[in-house]
């Protein structure tokens, strides 16, 4: 009798075990994983800078979709497109944004989700009266030599005539010309601001062969130039793209580009466009840049204007 005793204990426990076990089995099954996430939101005079962070445990794969369908993410996969895959980093909502509410979306693991929203506020419009459009450029230059003129003040449209033809010349706010012949003209400026022609007078002297005047914004351009064209000539895209960040651009990806004063790039963009189309060789003519100094004399290329002919 007590061995049967001892049998039906035996019996009893295991049958609890197994309860409690397959309990456990069922709630582990039906139990969901948490998302552990963070998106802090930074207002910066160029817009709004969002950093995204997630530390789900056990997390080994996220999609990040910021909402927008632009290209200003800060990370190497966020430039591809609106969406990142790496656990975290950062994303630029541009100040001239329609002011409205993204969403993020973080998806990890293919299985769990979050959202976050943000609000993109209004950019906030002056009360001062818009200044009187006017030309800023040199009043001399040199036969053969690329000058830029710049359109100060506030116009959608820009209509450039620097005074060797009759013609419409350039139709950008900074635009890049080089007079074929010396000699005195003036450069005519419309826009839908002004009833009549803003007009600047330019000297154009003479073409020396001396070369003391190269400057270094000159020199800077040169190297720039060079680096773009290996880039067309197929030459390594890392070498070159990362000399230019790191040398001239302080590591600023979006840098604007402005092709044949009408084409407008970032920088990324840009070089990889180059290299794409590398076989039709394409010939970088000239690169002007504008540029920052800083207190302790380093700078920083904020601009390039690029010109470039494509070979057939």
């Amino acid at each position: 009798m007590g061995k049967i005793l001892n049998s039906r204990t035996y019996l009893v426990i295991i049958a609890l075990l197994s309860c409690i076990v397959l309990a456990l089995s069922v709630r582990s099954c039906f139990q969901e994983r948490e998302i552990w996430a963070t998106v802090i939101v930074k207002d910066i005079p160029e817009g709004v800078l969002v950093h995204y962070a997630d530390s789900t445990k056990g997390a080994s794969r996220w999609r990040w979709e910021f909402g927008n369908g632009d290209l200003n993410a800060l990370t190497e996969a966020g430039r591809k497109g609106e969406q990142a895959t790496e656990r975290m980093g950062e994303f630029f909502y541009p100040a001239d944004t329609i002011a409205q509410r993204f969403q993020i979306r973080l998806q990890v693991d293919g299985k769990l989700e979050k959202k976050f929203f943000v609000d993109v506020p209004a950019k906030h419009k002056s009360n001062a009266p818009d200044p009187l459009i006017h030309i800023k450029a040199p009043v001399t230059g040199m036969e053969g030599e690329y000058i830029v003129f710049r359109g100060e003040g506030n116009s959608k449209e820009w209509r450039w005539s620097f005074g060797e033809s009759s013609r419409v010349d350039a139709r950008e706010k900074t635009a890049i010309y080089r007079y074929e012949q010396y000699g005195t003209y003036e450069v005519l400026l419309e826009t839908e601001e002004t009833k009549y022609p803003v007009r600047h007078t330019i000297v154009i002297e003479p073409q020396y062969n001396d070369n003391d005047t190269t400057d270094a914004a000159s020199i800077i351009g040169n190297d720039i130039k060079a680096r773009l064209q290996a880039i067309v000539n197929q030459r390594p895209f890392n070498e070159n793209y990362n000399y230019l960040l790191r040398e001239h651009l302080c590591g600023n990806h979006n840098t604007l580009v402005v092709i044949n004063n009408t084409k407008k790039n970032d920088l990324y963009s840009y070089c990889q466009g180059l290299r794409i189309i590398g076989r039709k060789k394409t010939q970088i003519d000239n690169v002007i840049i504008d540029m920052e100094i800083n207190e302790d004399g380093t700078y920083c290329v904020t601009k390039l204007m690029v010109l470039q002919t494509d070979l057939n």
